[in-house]
């Protein structure tokens, strides 16, 4: 198991729900035409603009997939370069998984093989905290927050991609990291 990464105990059947869930904020939360670098400033400043409802601090970083080109960091001052490699390695996992940070993870309480997923930390974490922006079809770019636990970082992203696109999605209840 990754060091310092709290993995809650989920049951396979609310591994699925959540699987499913997650399926639906990916499918809902798209940017319809364009998503450039006007784009990721206001996603970035709405992740930002949270911050002060939560607890500590976090980092933000939005990636250009076609390139790889950092389009947008931000780090807490509470946060340290600590939280960029979580954020790096969370990207990872989700681009590994071809979905949302926590697939993996989830996948893994479903098929019963949680310990091997965790062997890549920090290359790639499989926990919340990546989301991938999709231009239709298109996974263009992806945003990543770390710093926060009990999946609050995927609520951050959640939270500042339905301001950004007026969109909101369902939640799941199942704790996942």
């Amino acid at each position: 198991m990754a060091e310092n990464i709290p993995v809650p105990l989920l049951t396979p059947e609310a591994a699925r729900v959540a699987q499913k869930i997650l399926l639906g904020q990916e499918h809902a939360l798209r940017y319809p035409t364009s998503f450039g670098a006007q784009e990721a400033l206001a996603l970035g400043q709405a992740a930002i603009d949270l911050m002060p409802e939560y607890e500590s601090g976090y980092s933000v970083t939005i990636t250009r997939e076609r390139d790889g080109v950092r389009m947008f960091q931000w780090v807490a001052d509470d946060k340290d370069e600590r939280n960029l490699l979580f954020a790096e390695g969370k990207r990872q996992a989700a681009l590994a998984a071809g979905h949302a940070g926590p697939w993996a993870q989830l996948e893994a309480t479903i098929t019963g093989d949680l310990d091997t997923i965790w062997s890549r930390v920090p290359d790639e974490v499989p926990a919340c905290g990546a989301f991938p922006i999709r231009v239709g079809d298109d996974w263009v770019a992806t945003i990543a927050v770390s710093g926060l636990h009990d999946g609050l970082d995927h609520e951050v992203i959640l939270r500042a991609l339905e301001r950004t696109l007026k969109v909101e999605v369902q939640r799941w209840d199942a704790p996942v990291a």
